[in-house]
């Protein structure tokens, strides 16, 4: 559109020229050598490509049976819907996996949040005319008004994720004037999705996966628990400090951004994307100033991997799987906050320096909770097998699993990745 803008512009410079020939050989005035003044150009101001004419929120109250050409803002902003249409945000309100409404854009994580196998539909929608603030290090700045969509579906077999699949959920969060809101959707049958605030468990989901039949019982998390992951907590500093959590998403920062994806006209950098449909600001001009993990899924050989590339594959798997808990400060924005398990000890953000201090990534650290007899430390480089953040990783338990919410199974991928790891790290005292 840009583009189409300047070559009006110049088209019609080309036409004044012109004219100003014409009158000159058609006998004009000869007592003035000026210019022919021409009316002024109009200039389309920028608009914002993805939200362009999305519409958004304003002071009424919103109504969960009002009919919207798109997306019913309104109702996102102040009401708890029955059922997952009533806010209109796909074109076909059967398929919450495709064709978002007016101000809606897909995306893809370069290393995914883990939840039993099941595929995942990801999308941003940002109201008409707001705009996203680029942050270095944590969650985008997304304006009041943004929804980020994300649908879970479980494939028939995870070789063949664009075949038969089951959808489950849908989950909202909804950025309000007071703050983040979370809102599950179950997806009892196929015509829509019901509002879940007190979760649901499905008894003997299926899928194949490498060969394996898998089966277990999926959970849709309850509205509440959503903050044991995405809440960050006050340092406590003193009997006076009232200070409450604060919820936040967790997977769309820049780094896990940083990835190609395909829209339904072209192929992109995600942040350039965004960036050049004026609704990301912000963006360093030097990608290289930008991290960039590198991408992460259950067929990558990591045998194969050079040992830095190791190191960085297996801190970005703990940072997005495990570091919305397991962090401290740091970049975190808002003075003495930290995860909630961020007292613990281990701190696992991918963006904190390993060689700096490795027990933070919990090298010879003794467990602050819970702990187990045979698992001396969180991490013992070079015997995965002693190592108690791996057993975590590979029980079902409810005393020791991690992450406590979100699963089911075990991932063995991403259980491998960090044994690797662990048993590839420099040796330490108490190896």
């Amino acid at each position: 559109m840009i583009q189409t803008r300047k070559y009006q512009k110049s088209h019609n410079l080309i036409l004044a020229g012109i004219t100003a020939l014409l009158l000159t050989a058609c006998g004009g005035s000869d007592e003035s050598t000026d210019q022919v003044e021409m009316p002024p150009v109009e200039t389309t101001p920028p608009v914002n490509l993805i939200n362009a004419n999305a519409g958004g929120p304003d002071e009424n109250k919103g109504d969960c049976d009002a009919t919207t050409e798109g997306v019913n803002w309104n109702a996102l902003m102040t009401e708890t819907c029955r059922n997952l249409s009533d806010y209109n945000l796909f074109q076909d309100s059967m398929n919450p996996t495709e064709n978002p409404s007016n101000g809606g854009v897909a995306f893809n994580l370069a290393v995914p949040l883990f939840t039993d196998y099941a595929s995942k539909y990801r999308f941003i929608f940002i109201p008409e005319g707001k705009k996203i603030n680029y942050s270095q290090n944590e969650v985008l700045d997304f304006p009041v008004g943004t929804v980020l969509v994300k649908t879970f579906a479980m494939p028939a077999d995870t070789a063949n994720r664009d075949g038969e699949e089951l959808i489950i959920e849908t989950r909202l969060l909804i950025h309000r004037e007071n703050g983040w809101v979370a809102r599950p959707y179950y997806w009892s049958d196929v015509t829509d999705a019901k509002i879940a605030i007190t979760g649901k468990t499905i008894a003997d989901m299926t899928t194949t996966h490498k060969g394996e039949v898998k089966t277990f019982s999926y959970s849709v998390p309850k509205a509440s628990a959503c903050t044991s992951c995405h809440s960050v907590v006050p340092l406590s500093q003193g009997a006076d400090d009232i200070r409450q959590p604060i919820f936040k998403p967790i997977g769309p920062k820049a780094r896990n951004l940083n990835i190609e994806h395909v829209y339904h006209d072209s192929t992109a950098n995600q942040l350039q994307y965004l960036a050049d449909n004026q609704v990301l600001i912000g963006l360093p001009t030097d990608f290289s100033t930008i991290d960039k993990v590198d991408i992460f899924n259950d067929d990558l050989d990591i045998t194969t991997l050079p040992h830095e590339q190791v190191m960085d594959t297996a801190r970005a798997y703990l940072d997005i799987n495990c570091a919305h808990c397991h962090r401290s400060e740091l970049t975190i924005p808002e003075a003495n906050y930290a995860g909630p398990a961020g007292g613990s000890g281990l701190q696992l953000e991918y963006n904190r320096d390993y060689a700096e201090n490795p027990q933070r990534f919990g090298v010879c650290k003794v467990a602050v909770a819970g702990g187990h007899a045979d698992y001396p430390a969180d991490v013992i480089p070079g015997s995965s097998d002693k190592s108690y953040l791996l057993f975590r990783m590979s029980t079902n338990e409810q005393r020791h699993r991690m992450p406590e919410l979100g699963r089911s199974t075990v991932h063995a991928e991403g259980v491998n990745l960090v044994k690797y790891w662990i048993d590839n790290l420099t040796r330490a005292d108490c190896s």
